[in-house]
């Protein structure tokens, strides 16, 4: 079946939706589609490929290049046989039509749906409101603060009662109320619309919500009432109203039939509920006559036993029962709630409209941001086509996307634009899309898995397509899917439901022969170092085999005592996005520092510095250093100097190099940027020399951070809540040694698009968590002819709580969906072995909220999986990292013998007040000139770089006329850059072994120093060129004069970048400039010896 299913679905003149479960080649299929498409169409940017990641759009990209490259294969490998041949007619059409596709792939329009819409909203930044294009930022929630606090600030003028609303529900907290603002301008392309369209009628906003609430009802109950037997529905009435008349429910006494599955009969089907489920939310196994069925109701009882018991065996009813329990019996709002949803709805429009004005101010935006935008430059509010999508119109013809469980409804909508123009009858025009609701696991990225099923009923507003399943697995030996497929059929619900996010399984069928087997490592208790050693006996079994493993957790923290028993094993590893950057103890460190530097009087920071392995004091040392709270520690550490400690002299050494090497940068703290007084400061303390590459990265990524925060609010200063808010968000970088590939950990959600020979799931057992309550409950649901859009407040009052929790339970439920998907995502990455690992509570049982319980709650026998015990270990001492120390003190680099980056930072400040950012914005622009080859730039390029320059120049706290004058110096610069001879040469991308801000390091006097050379290259001579960029200006007096000065005065820094590049690269010879872009001048020094 699935043969003939791809060979349909590579057809170039039909639409298709494609179900690709996990291991049955999609990407393979994406690949024939766009070659068979490539041999019919005019030009190869009619086909418009669209996926979600970088990496996937290269992979797609690398594909399709790979296939016009392939040799004939043997006709029996029947995949790669169809893929040559497609490609032989692409090529055909391509030498055809002279495109030359291999020598100009970026003729390939495959890019992701992000750049997409950056790429919109760029073409027509007025149009999309945006203006200058923002950068788009993944973490952006410090800006959705901001904006909520302008919004209740402005709010305080205009809309007082509605201020006084929120703080009253709040109890006057105002960091609440904040919170709660801010989440919902994360989520505001779910609730813009609406509240714009409804900003002068209130009261139809509310019946709007209303309306939703009643149709989510109606829908639950209807989704119910097809799933009861209809033997149910016929003979449980009568039986219901025996117990009312017989003690039991009264609402029950005027159930003449079943009632119909509308929201007018909620209580009803409420008392129904409570009839049929236990107070634990199960369904009854027996009755008695506090039921209404005494003891001498034989016949009735044995009747309503008989027919509970025909509901037992459904868990989706029963999970559909348990909700209608839950619900409240009525869709409307209470007046306290509404009273706060009102004040709500005043604010938001405030709030959204702040947070543009700030994403134009800042130059950052989210990406929802650039999606809302990009939808607007391509319809108007009247939703008619604008200029650019008729020019789009008319040169994309078929459009493919992938993962397209994974879309948003934002991500809808901008399709919904792209094919608005299209026919029904237009044979030239398709839309494919490929994806595996099974695997949809992105909810926190806003992906709705409805929406699949929405499309795949035509029901989404996209042109008609055909659904399509593709069967087969190329992946997983056949015992894997075997086990997978019992495991998930019964684990997964037995019907769809676009509401709930409710997605049927579908079998697999293995495409290999033999093989494979999965097994299931149980513990009686929790014992976290157990089940690390279990996993080491894995890990090193599939190493002796010569097999790939992937550890995968649910939660990056269950991977931690792994990895420490690793890294005793001496096994390599590598871990993705698993550390947390600001808990490794070189982060630490660094923080310390700039804390320290930043601000002196900071004695936690100054214990870290002293903690730190550049210094290596003890508690006892730092409770012996003399002092007062009335001298600042960096005082006190200098006062040491003089006096005779108890620490005795190897700690007055060292406390005496922590005061040498810092003396000089303490007086530089708010006068140059923060990351070259941290860096400097880093060097001068011999931290590097200290540091393993891997932390070495991580230091780098750090002070990177500090460049990008550096000026918010005030340049020189550094908001370290803001710090600590990134570098939270932030991970190691993983090891990048060859032998680090065969072993890696990551988190179920990153595995997904990945595979392994063995796959080790630990952890199982381990529950989540119960998250906070929120403020505000709201969700968004796709219905079949619309979006619904729940929300309601919580209540100060637990008794009012019926619609919150109603809402919240509705994301619980979805919730729970997503996590069956997660733990069949992480599962089916086994190519040969999968083992699982968790344990029991007390009550030999698995939590309920766990993976495990999944698994067990459906079969104890965990579907014939082998069983294994872990035994328990003895206790173990708890481990005390031994304070780091250097083993000797490096020499301090003088006072007068700055790094290079001071010296630049010198130069700056002797400039003039805009000298620092202008440098830092030129150079950045002349490095991506050189790294692109000034021979590839072109107009739109300098377009997109004078924006980046002007969001560079606003970093730095430039504005007004500062700002003004500062571009006008950038873009001097780059003109006569790109327009000089000079500019030519320098930025040539025909040199040899060329680079750009090119990292270089020497150990020097015990000291590592480290140095950025702006560009290098080797001409056709084989001469190695240095050359150093200089923002200097010349206004006024002798030219020749003024350059020879600025030569004699950066000669030193010009003859060290000579002298390491002598030493790795004897006997060539080495030329060193200095280049003016605002003069245009190339100084070339004479030989230097």
């Amino acid at each position: 079946m699935s043969e003939h299913v791809r060979q349909l679905v590579i057809d170039p003149s039909a639409s298709f939706l494609v179900q690709a479960p996990a291991g049955s080649g999609k990407t393979e299929l994406l690949t024939q589609r766009i070659l068979n498409l490539l041999a019919c169409v005019d030009t190869p940017e009619e086909i418009l490929a669209l996926t979600f990641t970088r990496k996937a759009a290269a992979e797609m990209r690398n594909r399709v290049l790979a296939a016009l490259k392939l040799g004939q294969p043997e006709a029996a490998e029947k995949h790669r046989f169809l893929t040559w041949q497609l490609a032989q007619k692409a090529l055909a059409r391509d030498a055809a039509q002279g495109w030359n596709l291999q020598q100009n792939p970026n003729r390939l329009r495959i890019v992701t749906l992000d750049s997409l819409s950056s790429a919109l909203a760029r073409q027509l930044p007025l149009l999309s409101g945006l203006g200058r294009m923002p950068e788009t930022q993944d973490y952006i929630q410090p800006l959705y603060r901001q904006a909520a606090e302008r919004a209740l600030q402005q709010g305080q003028r205009q809309y007082p009662k509605a201020v006084a609303t929120l703080l009253l529900h709040q109890d006057h907290n105002t960091a609440a109320v904040i919170r709660m603002m801010a989440g919902m301008l994360e989520n505001r392309e779910q609730w813009l619309a609406p509240v714009i369209a409804h900003a002068r009628d209130i009261q139809g906003l509310r019946q709007h919500l209303e309306s939703n609430l009643a149709a989510y009802i109606s829908h639950h109950l209807l989704q119910c009432d097809l799933r009861l037997p209809v033997e149910v529905k016929a003979s449980l009435p009568p039986l219901l109203r025996f117990a009312a008349e017989h003690g039991g429910d009264s609402q029950l006494a005027e159930l003449s039939a079943w009632p119909e599955a509308d929201v007018a009969h909620m209580q009803a089907w409420q008392a129904i509920c409570r009839a049929v489920l236990t107070s634990s939310g199960d369904i009854r196994k027996t009755v008695n006559k506090n039921n209404g069925f005494p003891a001498d109701a034989k016949v009735e009882k044995q009747a309503i036993i008989g027919l509970l018991g025909m509901l037992s065996d459904d868990q989706s009813l029963l999970e559909l029962l348990q909700g209608i329990g839950e619900m409240p019996d009525s869709p409307l709002f209470d007046e306290s709630q509404w009273q706060v949803l009102e004040a709500l709805f005043y604010l938001l429009p405030t709030a959204a409209f702040s947070l543009h004005q700030i994403f134009q101010q800042s130059g950052k935006s989210d990406f929802t941001e650039i999606a809302i935008r990009a939808i607007d430059a391509l319809s108007d509010a009247e939703e008619r086509p604008t200029d650019l999508l008729l020019r789009l119109d008319y040169r994309i013809r078929h459009i493919l996307v992938d993962e397209f469980q994974d879309t948003s409804e934002l991500q809808i909508r901008l399709l919904q634009c792209l094919t608005s123009g299209w026919q029904p009858d237009d044979a030239d025009r398709t839309l494919f899309m490929v994806g595996d609701p099974m695997q949809s696991i992105y909810r926190f990225r806003k992906a709705e898995v409805g929406l699949f099923l929405k499309t795949k009923a035509n029901l989404s507003g996209l042109p008609h397509v055909q659904a399509q399943t593709l069967e087969r697995n190329f992946r997983s030996d056949p015992a894997v899917i075997d086990w997978v497929n019992q495991a998930f059929r019964n684990m997964f619900p037995r019907h769809e439901d676009m509401l709930e996010g409710a997605i049927p399984y579908s079998q697999a069928k293995a495409m290999r022969t033999d093989g494979g087997s999965v097994h299931l490592h149980l513990q009686a208790r929790r014992d976290d170092e157990a089940e690390a050693s279990a996993v080491i006996a894995m890990v090193q079994q599939a190493l002796q085999q010569g097999h790939s493993t992937g550890i995968l957790a649910r939660s990056r923290k269950h991977l931690h005592h792994i990895m420490d028993a690793l890294q005793q094993a001496n096994i390599p590893f590598r871990a993705i996005k698993i550390l947390p950057l600001h808990e490794q103890p070189e982060i630490r460190a660094l923080v310390a520092l700039t804390r320290a530097l930043l601000h002196p009087q900071d004695r936690v920071a100054w214990a870290g510095v002293l903690r730190s392995p550049c210094c290596g004091l003890s508690t006892q040392d730092l409770f012996s250093l003399p002092g007062d709270s009335e001298t600042s520690p960096w005082q006190q550490l200098k006062q040491s100097q003089q006096m005779q400690l108890t620490t005795g002299h190897a700690q007055q050494a060292r406390i005496a190099h922590v005061v040498q090497a810092l003396d000089p940068c303490i007086g530089l703290a708010g006068k140059i940027a923060v990351r070259t007084l941290v860096k400097t400061a880093w060097q001068r303390l011999g931290m590097p020399g200290t540091l393993l590459p891997e932390q070495q990265t991580n230091v780098g990524n750090v002070l990177d951070l500090l460049d990008q925060l550096d000026g918010q609010p005030v340049h020189g200063e550094i908001d370290f809540a803001l710090l600590d808010e990134h570098l939270a968000k932030r991970f190691t970088e993983p090891d990048s040694s060859p032998q680090a590939n065969m072993v890696e950990l990551l988190t179920m959600h990153g595995a997904k698009g990945l595979e392994w020979d063995t796959v080790i799931l630990p952890g199982l057992g381990k529950d989540p968590g119960n998250s906070a309550s929120p403020l505000l409950a709201f969700t968004e649901a796709s219905a079949q002819t619309q979006s619904l859009f729940l929300m309601s407040p919580k209540s100060q009052t637990r008794s009012n709580d019926t619609l919150y929790n109603f809402i919240r339970r509705i994301e619980k439920a979805r919730d729970t969906h997503e996590t069956r998907r997660l733990l069949y995502v992480a599962c089916t990455r086994a190519r040969k072995t999968l083992h699982l690992c968790g344990h029991l509570n007390k009550a030999e049982e698995a939590a309920r909220s766990s993976l495990l319980h999944l698994l067990l709650s459906q079969d104890e026998t965990a579907f014939g999986a082998t069983l294994h015990n872990i035994e328990a270990t003895a206790a173990s001492a708890t481990n005390i990292r031994p304070l780091t120390r250097m083993a000797e003190l490096p020499a301090c680099l003088e006072a007068t013998t700055a790094p290079a980056s001071t010296a630049s930072e010198i130069e700056y400040i002797w400039s003039g007040p805009t000298a620092t950012a202008v440098g830092h914005a030129v150079h950045a622009c002349l490095q991506q000139i050189g790294e692109q080859g000034i021979e590839q730039w072109q107009s739109s390029d300098s377009d997109a770089a004078i924006n980046h320059m002007h969001r560079s120049l606003m970093r730095e706290g430039l504005s007004g006329t500062l700002l003004e004058q500062a571009m006008q110096r950038c873009t001097r610069a780059i003109n006569n850059t790109l327009s000089s001879s000079h500019g030519q040469w320098i930025l040539s991308g025909q040199h040899q072994h060329a680079r750009c801000e090119w990292p270089l390091s020497k150990r020097q006097h015990q000291q590592i120093r480290h140095f950025i050379l702006d560009r290098s290259f080797i001409d056709e001579h084989g001469t190695r060129w240095i050359i150093d960029y200089k923002v200097s200006d010349h206004e006024g007096g002798n030219l020749e004069s003024f350059i020879a000065s600025e030569a004699d005065r950066y000669s030193p820094q010009i003859r060290a970048y000579g002298a390491l590049l002598g030493d790795l690269e004897p006997g060539r010879d080495i030329k060193q400039a200095i280049y003016f872009p605002l003069m245009d001048y190339l100084y070339v020094y004479p030989a230097l010896g």
